[in-house]
């Protein structure tokens, strides 16, 4: 595309200044500048205008059908000899007459938002209203094409109409030799030589000349056979080269360019102040906020560790309450005593679950009354840290009283009372002693009256052999009473050592279970209680997020933004220096 790297960075350096307005008003900088920038966009969509000027039939047409890659004539847009055509852009082709010769064309045509186009009667139909239009479009076209024929590049009638032009005007005037494929390369060389004798005889001056076939050049553009040779049989390779560098080197256009670009650096300059400013206090904020909940975590540690301390104590209850059941338990289990419960059974276990849970109680709920008031004051002192220090460090002031009135510690009390007690009741309970014990104390009294009555009767028998003089059959019996007694004595005893073990596992398998049990439950409670603040919190939390969000994607669209500033800065320079 003719001049690709101006509107290339034209585009680019819109599409910034736009993107540039819209995040100015988000940071907070001054709306007029915003403004500012959207006209500024705006300014540097004005199209490059072209003004082609040449006799009738001399392929102006076909060169511009050849210059833009597109059949105008399929378009119904070819103009005629009669009026001048001044062609633009539009979403659907219309025309809008002006004056009797003058009408504007408006044509769904790409090229037409960077380039009008107008397009003059021949110069051998010139009448006085048409030069007249014709005088005004050249001043302000960015380049004026005058189209001669190579077959007939001296018509008197385009010299005539040169000559009446404002020589001032014709500063950006280029001629165009059409048809050269129709004429030798050597023909072609004298006819260059006798224009530019003619223009430094009549304009004191030479201008710009290019011979072309603009036939090829649009059959390499519109067929693609072939491409490459037609192109450059074409010339249109030099006169390409020309317009871009025109574009490169208009001091309007390019000084529209380096203003857009001057004044969006600044913007940009204090969107990146201002960005970086807003990150660095917001990340200021993050951190002040990440303090404060590590101290409230830090607090509510603290009162787990206080917590854990009567947990620990509760636990040492504990173990002295089983001790002393374990202990009566061992007296009872015993041998001798199963032997004594023959005669009278003194053993009992019968509401030992019920002894072991009283015990339990008494000193721990007497005790988890104070846990509740060390609760109360830890609860207090974060309430107290967390509204001086939001109010200090995040600049918020908090609506309510954090501290909770005497009716909710009260509830509290009664509550966390209630779940220790339940916790020891369960705790206890587990354990299952008199459940465990009863069937052992009649197992082992049937295994004593077994012995018992095995030692007896082996006696009598034995004192009855005796009598008779039968010594070795007394002797018999007699051990082998002894033996059998000796055995059932064992089996007693054996029963009563593995209960007692069962109960001692049962006992420190409860105490684990209960510390377990009370250490989760408890720190549940206080992550209860410890939970409004980070309900309060949360909100913020929530809030310096979608700031972190925001922000961020602010100050990186600033960084973007400068980075491509630069980069077209370098264009405009590289620009600049392949026109000089």
């Amino acid at each position: 595309m003719i001049g690709q790297e101006y509107f290339d960075l034209r585009s680019n350096l819109a599409v910034t200044l736009r993107s540039l307005s819209v995040l100015a008003p988000e940071v907070g900088v001054d709306t007029d500048e915003a403004r500012i920038l959207e006209t500024l966009a705006s300014t540097l969509k004005t199209p490059f205008v072209f003004v082609v000027s040449g006799e009738v039939n001399v392929g102006k047409s076909t060169f511009l059908n050849a210059l833009f890659g597109e059949e105008f004539s399929e378009t119904g847009v070819v103009p005629t000899t009669e009026k001048i055509l001044f062609f633009k852009y539009g979403e659907t082709e219309k025309r809008v007459s002006i004056t009797s010769t003058l009408e504007e064309v408006f044509v769904p045509v790409e090229f037409l938002k960077d380039f009008h186009v107008v397009d003059t009667p021949g110069t051998n139909s010139v009448e006085v209203e048409h030069q007249a239009i014709t005088e005004r479009f050249v001043p302000m076209a960015d380049m004026v094409i005058f189209v001669f024929s190579s077959m007939n590049p001296w018509a008197a009638s385009a010299w005539q109409f040169l000559e009446k032009v404002h020589h001032h005007w014709m500063k950006n005037a280029i001629f165009l030799l059409q048809q050269s494929d129709l004429r030798t390369p050597e023909e072609i060389d004298a006819i260059l030589d006798y224009m530019k004798q003619l223009c430094r005889q009549r304009f004191n001056r030479e201008f710009p000349i290019y011979p072309v076939s603009a036939k090829k050049a649009f059959l390499a553009r519109s067929s693609g056979l072939d491409r490459e040779r037609l192109m450059k049989e074409s010339g249109f390779a030099n006169l390409e080269q020309h317009i871009s560098a025109a574009l490169a080197a208009n001091t309007s256009r390019m000084g529209k360019v380096r203003h857009a670009l001057s004044v969006a650096q600044g913007i940009v300059s204090k969107l990146q102040r201002e960005t970086g400013t807003r990150v660095g206090n917001r990340e200021e904020k993050t951190k002040a906020f990440d303090n404060i909940e590590n101290e409230l975590k830090s607090i509510e540690g603290r009162t787990n560790t206080k917590l854990a301390t009567i947990i620990e104590a509760t636990m040492g209850d504990f173990e002295k309450v089983a001790d002393d059941i374990l202990a009566m338990i061992y007296k009872m289990l015993t041998p001798w005593l199963a032997l004594q419960s023959v005669i009278f059974e003194k053993r009992s276990v019968i509401g030992i679950d019920k002894v072991m849970l009283d015990k339990l109680r008494n000193p721990n709920l007497e005790r988890w009354d104070s846990a509740v008031a060390i609760i109360e004051d830890d609860i207090g002192h974060a309430a107290d840290y967390l509204t001086e220090a939001v109010s200090e460090r995040l600049k918020v002031q908090l609506r309510e009283d954090l501290r909770s009135d005497e009716f909710f510690w009260n509830a509290q009390k009664k509550r966390l009372v209630d779940r220790v007690d339940e916790m020891l009741l369960r705790g206890a309970e587990k354990i299952e002693l008199e459940k465990l014990l009863s069937p052992t104390l009649i197992k082992t009294r049937k295994m004593a009256t077994g012995f018992s009555l095995v030692l007896v009767g082996s006696l009598v028998m034995a004192i009855g052999c005796a009598t008779i003089g039968k010594w070795t059959l007394t002797a018999f019996i007699t051990g082998l009473g002894s033996l059998m007694g000796a055995a059932l004595w064992t089996i007693c005893n054996q029963e009563l050592r593995r209960i007692r073990q069962i109960a001692t596992e049962r006992m420190i398998a409860a105490r684990t279970g209960l510390w377990h049990t009370m250490t989760e439950q408890l720190r549940e409670e206080l992550r209860i209680l410890y939970d409004t603040f980070n309900r309060i919190l949360q909100p913020m939390r929530e809030k310096l997020q979608e700031q972190e969000r925001r922000q961020t994607g602010q100050y990186d669209q600033a960084e973007a933004m400068a980075q491509m500033l630069r980069k077209l800065d370098v264009q405009v320079n590289e620009l600049a220096a392949q026109v000089d």
